[in-house]
């Protein structure tokens, strides 16, 4: 749909074209200092645009500048920020950055007063493969906290003002070439398995299939299917042994089913985003009639949507640390697998620190470890709703896979 040049950028958030970023190529949120740019990229700006030392470019300063090579070329990323037209006088100042967060200050007493809880979240990713590769940067929504299902405010994250951020590069943690590829190398093995979405006009994607249990079951084969392939492009999975890996996979299952929805939980229409369209949650709940369960659920997909947003890297770090679980039944050689699990949560530490500094990064560790472990707690009341369903009705693969014979 085209828009007029002069249209105010608040309104042309909304448009669908204005998902990739000028600088990069990778999916964007919105304007940020001036252009639509990736969180990456606006967070890479404002860290190197003030530096008084020039960057220097070790070759002919025409670098290509895409997803995967943003990082091998600061200088000519910094020039292309410049050429989309990133503005370095829009970066904040100390002393503009305390008028601001007095301002947000005031403005939550105001909300609280009101009796509202605000949720902080991403602009909808309509096809969802990939997800947006983005950090905390969001708008906000109003959601009224006498719903049902909604969190109370200790339940929903609540993340760090940009103009809180340190400006000062040595605040930020610098990951090293093989933490880089190995980030991203889980990260397009999620891209591609497990947080892809179903074929298009697939006909299960409609709310009539999804009347039963047993039909939630089946059509859950597609997402197991998914998970086989995701851990097979796991070279830390390869090396485990085959009774470890098999448990790992079973363990894994509902825990990932449980991820998945939060992947494609939409909060504002509190609702699941397939490519042909929205699911109501509230299919969970008529499906199983078990309130509680359809009430925690959703709970959690806020809650944890509230942290991680729309962002790939952090959804495929969470799904890592799921698999290689020693505490999951029948692992043999706990020892290993713990030596495993503690190589991806310190990637996760290390991506943290990079993305929201040393001083800010604990928050959202803390958070994310306190949501893989309340995931186990949720997985385990869908499972009990598993041991209801008939043996005949569900196909091979999710009998064999979730134990069901």
């Amino acid at each position: 749909m085209s828009m007029d040049e002069h249209e105010h950028p608040r309104k042309r958030l909304k448009s669908k074209d204005d998902k990739l970023c000028g600088v990069c190529g990778d999916r964007a949120l919105g304007y940020n200092f001036n252009a639509i740019t990736c969180e990456s990229c606006k967070a890479f700006f404002r860290r190197n645009a003030l530096k008084k030392k020039k960057m220097k470019c070790l070759f002919r300063g025409n670098c290509i500048i895409d997803v995967r090579t943003r990082r091998f070329c600061p200088c000519c990323r910094l020039q292309k920020c410049l050429d989309i037209g990133m503005k370095e006088n829009m970066i904040l100042g100390e002393h503009e950055k305390r008028l601001r967060m007095a301002k947000v200050t005031e403005n939550r007493m105001k909300r609280e007063e009101r009796g509202k809880v605000m949720i902080k979240e991403e602009p909808l990713d309509y096809d969802m493969q990939p997800m947006a590769d983005s950090s905390n940067a969001c708008s906000s929504s109003v959601m009224d906290s006498q719903s049902s299902n909604a969190p109370s405010p200790a339940d929903l994250f609540e993340h760090i003002p940009e103009s809180m951020m340190p400006t000062d590069p040595t605040s930020y943690r610098q990951l090293t070439p093989e933490e880089h590829e190995l980030l991203e190398e889980i990260t397009i093995a999620y891209r591609e398995t497990v947080g892809s979405s179903l074929p298009k006009n697939d006909p299960k994607q409609d709310e009539s299939h999804f009347n039963t249990v047993s039909s939630w079951v089946n059509n859950s084969e597609f997402a197991v299917r998914r998970l086989i392939k995701f851990v097979k492009k796991m070279a830390d999975f390869c090396r485990i042994n085959q009774e470890d890996q098999i448990a790992s996979l079973k363990s894994s299952v509902v825990n990932t089913l449980l991820l998945r929805s939060v992947a494609f939980y939409i909060v504002e229409r509190d609702s699941w985003m397939t490519p042909n369209g929205e699911i109501s949650t509230k299919v969970l709940k008529t499906t199983t009639r078990h309130g509680d369960l359809y009430d925690s659920h959703i709970k959690y997909c806020r809650s944890l949507k509230s942290i991680v947003n729309n962002n790939t890297k952090l959804f495929a770090l969470i799904q890592t640390l799921i698999i290689f679980n020693p505490d999951a039944q029948n692992i043999r050689a706990r020892d290993e697998m713990s030596n495993v699990q503690d190589k991806y949560l310190i990637l996760l530490k290390h991506y943290l620190e990079h993305e929201y500094s040393f001083e800010f990064a604990k928050n959202y560790f803390v958070a994310i470890l306190g949501k893989i472990y309340e995931i186990k707690k949720i997985s385990d009341n869908h499972a009990k709703v598993l041991l209801q369903v008939d043996p005949a009705e569900i196909e091979p693969i999710m009998l064999e896979i979730l134990n069901l014979k």
